[in-house]
């Protein structure tokens, strides 16, 4: 990979530290030189030689370490790091990147040692936060989901490195170090690679690339990489080694700056390159990167004032269409380490860093640009990133597919470039999610049944929505369509023809729409509760709870039935209703009914055997007859309750209607306590009901009371018996015993009290 350098290489501080044979010393110097000319496969050697001589010079032992640190080889890296970051000429830098090496290697104990030696040295490092608790991190980077669920490599990767693919449009542009058609092209002292050109192809849907040729007028005997294109095509930017001669007798080239070169777009082709305004000899400046409108580029450089190795930079666009002076994006982007290869798609910035928590070596990042701020910086996970270096990202226009660089699969000084699908998953986890609205209003349609048929109309699964009427399936492995329907109202489906299905990832269904809002049939079916007839002639109404409106009124027919519709009921909604029954000799009732619309069929309110109505009859409970709720006080007390006050203002109502009802009121306890406590408070209790009667209207004469206390319980639940709550809930009790009314009979003797 070509990253950055220093313009200008650290002068040894000391000698080695005991008189050497020559040999040793003529190792020594030519791998100095080799190293200085940046060719560290050939210092490597010269190096390894002398050490296998007894060298011990530390200085020459950290630049060997460099060597294999440059070209990716991090296990030797890890070895000569270990010796130099342990001697007494340890620098600051040497220590983080051993500390780094060990975590890398899954030494996780002996590099938090490490960083917090480096800590001691450097405490104002931003690195030592971001990397701190190394192995919990990291497994939650391994655990969380990433972008893809998969990299492909490239079929168009050639034997030598392949890197930093830009996508405009359907093509693509990469840089590469292959020789076909340059049979005489340079070699790279740095790792006895060709130099890179530029290529560009035709993408493909698939993420093939074809017809690849050369950018032939763009390339020259040095470095080109990292093209990119302005989104409206009219300007082009591409990194360059600079080409300032160097002094080493054994390089004819420089390899220790970059800088990015402009061209603009002229007729079908391209005007002659001219050098970025803010290119400078004395460091480098390269990885251009364009946000969609234009104005602004972000750019990689070590220029004097960052906060390390390598930084991004970003310049607006002025009002005359230059750049304005670099400004560093700081944090949260930048930090000690070296951030570089910035992208922008939409209005996320993109780039590779070894400064941040990775996987190892670089690892690509996220962050939102808000305005110019930045979010939270985001390591976009595995697969994407991996324990070597991963950089160089890029996306087409859609956000779909998605190209990188990496140095994985042990490719160690030649990159290679991956393709994937941006939110691809395995096969068994993708799913079809879809959402059903109503088609006047676009309300969710929830608790709805969603079949999965295939082209024979044969089920293959079934799911519920949910409130927001979202729905999924496991995605199927033929062709298939999506059916939902609401029993007695409308239908809808979805055929394999209108939509398109995702092989990658997850499918976005269109939503489907279907009429959710019907009048709902009712019916209710009324019965004598004393001779089982049906009962005619009784008026029904039904109001909604929610708002006290009337939704129904009838009269039951020679059957008892009455029949009608609920007008603009939705579907999945929950159905509050109050039902009153009334007719001239009988008791009136009423009762409240709760339930779900799932469907749109006739529904019986009080159940398909009905209910019924108690005629005023001597020794009738009118609260049993009337369906009224039970009286309760508070405990030990005899005051009326609201809610209790309620159930009395039916039984008033009833008595005000029919003037001849007379009644015994009946106040009943539970037999906790004593019996002559509970005598006493049932008796105070009967009083109290008798007075809000009285208070309501209703003549004393008509009402006569007694407190029972415990004496006639309805169940098992005696002194010294273990029972519920509720059991004893049903001993305390008031009955309003009717003792006499207008033609009044008496009940028959089979239900008799």
């Amino acid at each position: 990979m070509v990253r950055f350098r220093a313009p200008f290489l650290l002068v040894l501080a000391c000698g080695l530290s005991a008189p050497m044979v020559t040999a040793q010393k003529a190792q020594l110097t030519r791998g100095e030189r080799y190293f200085e000319a940046m060719s560290y496969a050939a210092a490597i050697e010269e190096y390894e030689q002398a050490f296998r001589k007894d060298a011990s010079s530390i200085p020459h032992a950290r630049h060997l370490a460099e060597c294999y640190w440059f070209l990716r080889d991090l296990k030797n890296a890890e070895r000569w790091y270990a010796v130099v970051a342990s001697s007494s000429q340890a620098e600051e830098g040497d220590i983080y990147r051993y500390a780094e090496l060990l975590r890398l290697s899954g030494q996780f104990e002996d590099s938090e040692v490490w960083m917090k030696r480096f800590a001691k040295l450097r405490p104002d490092d931003s690195r030592i936060k971001l990397k701190e608790n190394a192995p919990e991190r990291i497994m939650e980077l391994m655990e969380a989901e990433g972008l893809t669920h998969k990299l492909f490599k490239a079929g168009f990767n050639s034997e030598y490195a392949d890197m930093s693919p830009f996508i405009h449009g359907d093509s693509l542009v990469f840089s590469s170090s292959r020789v076909d058609g340059y049979a005489s092209r340079q070699v790279h002292s740095w790792n006895g690679q060709p130099f890179l050109n530029l290529y560009s192809g035709r993408l493909g849907k698939d993420g093939t690339v074809s017809g690849i040729k050369p950018l032939a007028d763009l390339n020259t005997r040095y470095h080109e990489s990292n093209a990119i294109v302005a989104n409206d095509g009219t300007e082009m930017y591409y990194t360059r080694n600079s080409q300032v001669e160097t002094r080493n007798v054994l390089s004819k080239e420089s390899v220790n700056n970059l800088q990015i070169m402009v061209r603009r777009r002229a007729g079908k082709g391209w005007s002659n390159e001219v050098p970025f305004r803010h290119n400078n000899p004395a460091y480098s400046v390269g990885h251009p990167a364009l946000t969609r409108d234009g104005q602004r580029l972000f750019f990689t450089s070590d220029m004097p004032g960052g906060r390390g190795g390598t930084d991004i930079y970003v310049c607006y666009r002025e009002g005359n269409g230059a750049w304005s002076e670099p400004e560093n994006v700081g944090s949260p982007i930048n930090t000690e380490g070296d951030e570089m290869f910035p992208y922008v798609h939409e209005n996320v910035l993109y780039f590779a860093s070894d400064g941040h928590m990775g996987l190892g070596g670089l690892d690509l990042f996220r962050t939102v640009i808000r305005d110019q701020f930045f979010g939270a910086v985001e390591n976009l996970g595995i697969p994407i990133n991996s324990t070597a270096d991963d950089f160089g990202i890029c996306l087409d226009g859609p956000g779909e597919l998605g190209f990188l660089t990496s140095d994985r699969d042990d490719a160690i000084g030649g990159e290679n470039i991956y393709w994937f699908r941006m939110h691809s998953k395995p096969d068994d986890d993708r799913v079809w999610a879809g959402r059903i609205l109503d088609v006047n209003d676009a309300q969710p349609v929830p608790f709805l049944t969603v079949r999965l048929l295939d082209m024979q109309r044969n089920e293959l699964a079934r799911c519920v929505t949910g409130l927001n009427g979202y729905y999924e399936f496991h995605a199927p492995n033929v062709p298939a369509m999506i059916s939902a329907k609401i029993q007695g109202g409308s239908q809808v489906e979805l055929l394999p023809n209108e939509f398109t299905t995702s092989v990658f990832g997850d499918t976005e269904v269109p939503t489907m729409y279907l009429n959710s809002v019907m009048d709902l049939p009712v019916n209710v079916i009324l019965r004598d509760a004393m001779t089982e007839e049906w009962l005619d002639g009784v008026t029904v109404t039904i109001k909604d709870l929610r708002d006290g409106s009337l939704v129904y009124y009838g009269i039951t027919d020679a059957l008892g039935i009455t029949r009608g519709s609920i007008p603009d009921r939705r579907y999945g909604d929950d159905v509050q209703l109050a039902v009153t029954f009334s007719k001239p000799g009988y008791l009136s009732k009423s009762m409240e009914v709760d339930f779900r619309v799932l469907m749109f069929l006739e529904q019986a309110l009080m159940g398909p055997d009905g209910t019924s109505l108690s005629p005023i009859t001597s020794g009738v409970d009118m609260a049993s007859a009337m369906n009224l709720r039970p009286i309760y006080f508070d405990f030990r007390e005899h005051v009326i309750r609201r809610d209790a006050a309620a159930e009395l203002d039916l039984v008033a109502q009833a008595m005000r209607m029919d003037p001849s009802i007379m009644i015994d009121l009946r106040s009943h306890t539970d037999s906790r306590a004593s019996t002559e406590y509970n005598d006493a408070l049932s008796q105070r209790r009967a009083e109290s009901t008798r007075n809000y009667l009285v208070a309501q209207g209703i003549a004393a004469s008509r009402i006569t009371y007694k407190g029972y206390g415990e004496r006639r319980l309805v169940n098992q639940c005696a002194d010294g018996v273990e029972c519920t709550e509720l059991e004893h809930q049903v001993n305390r009790r008031t009955e309003f015993i009717i003792t006499g009314c207008k033609d009044c009979g008496a009940l028959p003797a089979a239900i008799a009290r």
